[in-house]
């Protein structure tokens, strides 16, 4: 039995394909089933929230513990920029239940539990699209990098330019995200509130509603301008300029393996002593870079494939968008593994009875782990202890930061193992004197401790 009948050009509906035609609209506007929906709203409140946990540790590190000695790092400032974008982003995908729209607010999709509206989905929606300065202070991170260690810029020189790139990052992310509030672009979607048409489902197929606002075919266009144009050239970015750092530092090694030390004079080889050193310092450091470049390509490259296959060829799955729901909050997460590791392992080395638990607890909440550490240590033998004691030279370069440093060295120009022995011995030696010397013997101490590391 033909039911559509075509006249003159118009489609006509018989009474026997209004039953059909109701169905078939109620099943586009109810769109995902009820548990796709609830997996997608309420998996974020466990990532969402482990990232919430990560990126508030490194700021409370920084801004509580470190502002006289880890802020003074440029690669300190910049994780904890993106830091500070990252837990905004976190906690509106960690409670998108509470932003979504509510049964019978307009645009709601039907999600349980559901507790917002329009105006709280396009909050959500706004701090989704400042999330993207993450990214490109991933990309920052790693020029820094690649200019300490390819190009020989110091501290200073990159600290005269570094606050352009944050004033620009700022205004060109939240520029973004009021312009996609303001011509409300950001509307509900399947998961959380980003840029999608309006009302959900519309011109999604026959029967379908003609949409309000930005009708399906132009979303593809808008979803790469506002969102993974720029995720796309942060990959390129990364990956580029960690290549060049791990094409240099195999390069050094390379010429380092290549000298023959028997005919080298002493000075020739104090010099090349020190060029190892260097080279052990930049492969630590392009590990470490490499480590926040694998958190943020694992955390985006989902979003960045799956919006490729649908623009390019429609292709559309729940586990697609399970993907970016799982993955997309976890960067905090992933970054407080990374920020924490070199200290971890010097730590452990330095002292290796301390728990695992205590250690982690060291390193967020205290603000020189390792001088606490050492001076622990030597306190036990001798009535100082170096926390009092200046450090010997700032740095200024990469290569002689120890904040990257595993091996046990002091952090961040404090003395080094060595050195610590020398003022062990000095100390047994004025431990019969009068101890009046107090100050005295420190100055006396730390000069010729001073005067051996600068030979």
């Amino acid at each position: 039995k033909q039911c559509i009948y075509q006249r003159k050009n118009r489609t006509i509906l018989t009474p026997e394909t209004t039953s059909y035609h109701h169905q078939h609209h109620s099943n586009i506007m109810s769109g995902p089933p009820t548990w796709q929906l609830a997996t997608a709203v309420y998996i974020p409140l466990l990532t969402g929230n482990l990232s919430v946990v990560g990126s508030g540790l490194i700021i409370y590190s920084m801004l509580v513990h470190g502002r006289r000695t880890k802020l003074r790092k440029p690669h300190h400032r910049i994780l904890l920029a993106m830091s500070i974008y990252d837990l905004f982003y976190s906690l509106v995908k960690a409670f998108t239940f509470l932003l979504t729209p509510a049964e019978g607010q307009p645009g709601s999709m039907g999600v349980p539990g559901a507790m917002g509206n329009l105006a709280t989905c396009r909050l959500q929606g706004f701090f989704i699209e400042t999330a993207h300065a993450t990214g490109a202070y991933n990309s920052l991170l790693s020029i820094y990098f690649w200019l300490s260690i390819c190009r020989g810029v110091k501290n200073d020189t990159f600290t005269k330019y570094e606050p352009i790139a944050h004033i620009l990052i700022f205004v060109v992310f939240v520029g973004f995200a009021i312009a996609g509030v303001v011509i409300e672009l950001f509307n509900p979607a399947f998961g959380f509130c980003f840029i999608a048409s309006y009302p959900p489902g519309c011109e999604s197929g026959p029967g379908a509603p003609v949409c309000e606002r930005w009708p399906p075919r132009t979303m593809g266009l808008m979803y790469e301008i506002f969102a993974q144009m720029w995720v796309q050239a942060y990959i390129v970015i990364v990956v580029v300029t960690n290549a060049a750092i791990w094409y240099k530092v195999h390069t050094q090694e390379k010429v380092i393996r290549s000298i023959n030390q028997r005919v080298l004079s002493n000075t020739m080889e104090a010099g090349l002593a020190q060029k190892k050193k260097e080279a052990s310092r930049e492969r630590m450091v392009a590990v470490q870079s490499t480590l926040y470049v694998t958190a943020f390509i694992a955390c985006w490259s989902g979003p960045t494939a799956f919006h490729l296959a649908d623009w390019i060829a429609g292709f559309k799955s729940f586990w697609a968008v399970l993907v970016i729901v799982i993955f997309t909050p976890l960067q905090g997460f992933f970054n407080a593994f990374v920020f924490a590791r070199p200290t971890y392992i010097r730590l452990r080395r330095a002292k290796p009875e301390l728990g695992r638990l205590q250690t982690v607890k060291m390193i967020f909440f205290t603000p020189d782990p390792m001088t606490a550490v050492k001076s622990s240590a030597v306190s036990s033998r001798s009535p100082f202890s170096f926390a009092d004691m200046p450090s010997i030279r700032p740095t200024n370069r990469l290569v002689d930061d120890d904040s990257f440093v595993e091996d046990g060295d002091a952090a961040n120009g404090d003395l080094s193992a060595p050195d610590y022995i020398a003022v062990e011995e000095k100390n047994d030696e004025y431990a019969n004197e009068d101890t009046t010397l107090g100050t005295t013997a420190k100055k006396v101490i730390f000069k010729e401790c001073q005067s051996s590391s600068d030979e």
